[in-house]
């Protein structure tokens, strides 16, 4: 699964995340799944996280991935 996180970094993700604050990502997939998630330990191992500032055509321009790690919440 891939979801999109409006954020400036990954860094800035994580510090969120470390801060105790909830960051959501949207699933955009057409292919079922779609919708939003919020970056916990609920969320699968392994999901690709895509960072994004803004739109191009409508869709995000993702800028930075990752992998999802829900052992460590990172």
């Amino acid at each position: 699964m891939e979801i999109y996180v409006q954020a400036k970094s990954k860094k800035a993700i994580n510090e969120a995340l470390t801060a105790k604050q909830k960051v959501y990502g949207t699933n955009y997939s057409m292919f079922g799944g779609g919708g939003r998630y919020e970056l916990n330990s609920d969320l699968p191992q392994g999901t690709v996280i895509k960072v994004f500032e803004k739109y191009s055509g409508g869709n995000p321009y993702a800028k930075a991935y990752g992998t999802w790690d829900g052992t460590k919440v990172k």
